[in-house]
């Protein structure tokens, strides 16, 4: 275990709450690894309060940190910079410091792909269903885009917010396929990113479900939800969020660090924090 001395960086995240958060033990596990001397930590955030956390921040000399909910938007105004993605996306979730400008990132999406191996699946030419329309489902999407999705079905509960989406990724993708309508076809890939399963409820019935071959949630508290449970016993392949957890947070790591992220080392972690929950 590394020592805390007077030279170790420092990291974190804020959010309200953020108690409980897998992400301390995951990053400072995965600095241990490779022998950085840097610790990950949670900061309970307020929203009338970020721009004079981020000062508190450079005095206290924090390197990064993460942003999770109800920050993600709130966050920009705050920052120096922004990713393409992020800009586009008005979403981040990573901060890093760079020659004293904080810069914004949205790894949700580019994790969620990352993640998509332990499916053993490749968006590109895939036909893929995406439900939800927030600001995880547009984090998704874009990533999906850019990985060579031939055709994306968005469908949300409020279809506008479906239609901006939609409108969204058609200014930056023109060659991309979309649709706001389930027209009967068959998906490779279903995609919950939406909150609906976390405790009751699922987003897709048994007839959608059917049109797909695999499916993902990206909730990972149920580990199992209701929409994972009906399509196991309609024999689809299955994957919680635990792996876009994991992949997002690993391009976080390389992002502050410049280095591979010891996933190994960070999906132990977070086995070991689902475990606990779920004890």
């Amino acid at each position: 275990m590394t020592l805390i001395n007077g030279a170790t960086e420092k990291y974190g995240i804020i959010g309200n709450p953020v108690a409980h958060s897998f992400s301390p033990s995951m990053q400072t596990k995965a600095f241990q690894a490779l022998g950085i001397n840097a610790v990950y930590l949670p900061f309970l955030a307020q929203a009338d309060q970020l721009g004079e956390l981020l000062q508190a921040f450079q005095l206290i000399g924090l390197k990064g940190f993460n942003v999770t909910v109800p920050f993600k938007e709130a966050i920009l105004p705050h920052l120096d910079e922004l990713s393409p993605e992020a800009q586009a996306l008005g979403s981040v979730n990573t901060v890093t410091l760079q020659e004293g400008k904080w810069i914004g990132y949205s790894t949700d999406g580019a994790g969620f792909v990352r993640g998509l191996a332990e499916l053993d699946f490749t968006p590109k030419k895939a036909e893929i269903c995406l439900l939800g329309a927030g600001g995880s489902a547009k984090a998704i999407a874009w990533a999906l885009a850019q990985a060579g999705a031939a055709h994306l079905t968005l469908l949300n509960r409020s279809p506008e917010k479906a239609v901006a989406l939609q409108n969204l990724l058609r200014q930056a993708f023109p060659p991309l396929s979309l649709s706001t309508k389930n027209q009967g076809q068959d998906f490779d890939l279903l995609i919950n990113a939406t909150s609906l399963g976390m405790k009751d409820g699922c987003p897709a019935d048994n007839k959608l479900i059917a049109q797909a071959k695999r499916v993902s949630d990206i909730i990972y508290n149920p580990p199992q939800t209701e929409l994972l449970r009906r399509a196991r016993k309609l024999d689809k392949a299955t994957q919680n969020g635990a792996a876009m957890l994991l992949y997002q947070g690993a391009i976080a790591f390389e992002i502050w660090t410049k280095q591979p992220a010891p996933v190994t080392v960070m999906q132990n972690s977070l086995a070991e924090s689902l475990q606990t929950l779920r004890s």
